[in-house]
């Protein structure tokens, strides 16, 4: 080993590099571990968050249905809607029932007037036909009316849901961020704390080297450079001392 490699030895950064390479590694390991962990913790969520919207999914597709059915019923959708509202609403289990028992009762009452037959009973069948009609159709616009509730409250739920799911990854978003923006300083401090030991180091050899020779000088032992290439001519009998 050289007299340059013995003075610059001690002022090596070597150690300093290897201490950053090593912090930048670990930083680096860190933010991989906590994105794997806020990543699965978001997955297993999502999944949640998935199956808890079907019941509210279903109940708004059949509330959607009986909410259609009314703005049929109530000739919102034109002719044709109130032909289908009409055709499901004689098609109702008892509409027909009910209605043929009224009539028969009816028929009963006037054969024991002994009027069956008649112009008066004719009215009355008619009367009573379009009463029941009327009354029933009313009880059917009122049991269809409830569904625009049912599918307002179920499109509630899952836009509910929906936010705080998107809320659960804006966080896990910002948390993401966070370490990683902690991750790139700190490898980026480590780098700058390297350059800067380097720095010193050749600071301090350099510092060290013109201590030495200007003790050297003020004690007369140093009689400056000379000699030829790559020498510092010491004082005594030795004669010139190499430098390399």
């Amino acid at each position: 080993m050289g007299l340059f490699d013995l003075l610059t030895a001690p002022f090596n950064s070597d150690n300093e590099e290897e201490a950053a390479r090593q912090k930048a590694a670990g930083l680096t390991a860190g933010k991989t571990e906590a994105y794997g962990q806020l990543d699965a913790g978001y997955n297993t969520a999502s999944g949640l968050y998935d199956q808890a919207r079907v019941p509210f999914s279903d109940l708004y597709a059949k509330g959607s249905k009986g909410y259609d059915t009314f703005l049929d019923a109530t000739g919102v959708n034109g002719a044709e809607g109130i032909g289908r509202a009409g055709d499901l609403y004689r098609s109702l289990p008892g509409y027909s029932a009910g209605r043929d028992m009224g009539i028969d009762d009816l028929e009963r009452r006037a054969a024991a007037r002994g009027q069956l037959g008649g112009g008066n009973t004719s009215a009355d069948t008619i009367k009573f036909a379009s009463d029941y009609d009327s009354t029933k159709y009313k009880d059917f616009l009122s049991s269809l009316s409830g569904n625009a509730g049912v599918a307002t409250s179920a499109a509630a739920g899952q836009g509910q849901l929906y936010g705080q799911q998107a809320g659960l990854a804006g966080a896990i978003g910002g948390q993401k961020a966070k370490y990683g923006y902690g991750t790139e300083t700190g490898i980026g401090n480590a780098n700058a704390e390297a350059t800067m030991a380097a720095e010193q180091s050749s600071a301090n050899f350099w510092s060290a080297l013109m201590g030495g020779a200007n003790a050297l000088a003020k004690s007369g032992g140093f009689s400056g450079f000379g000699g030829g290439s790559g020498q510092i001519t010491l004082g005594g009998s030795g004669g010139p001392m190499p430098f390399y």
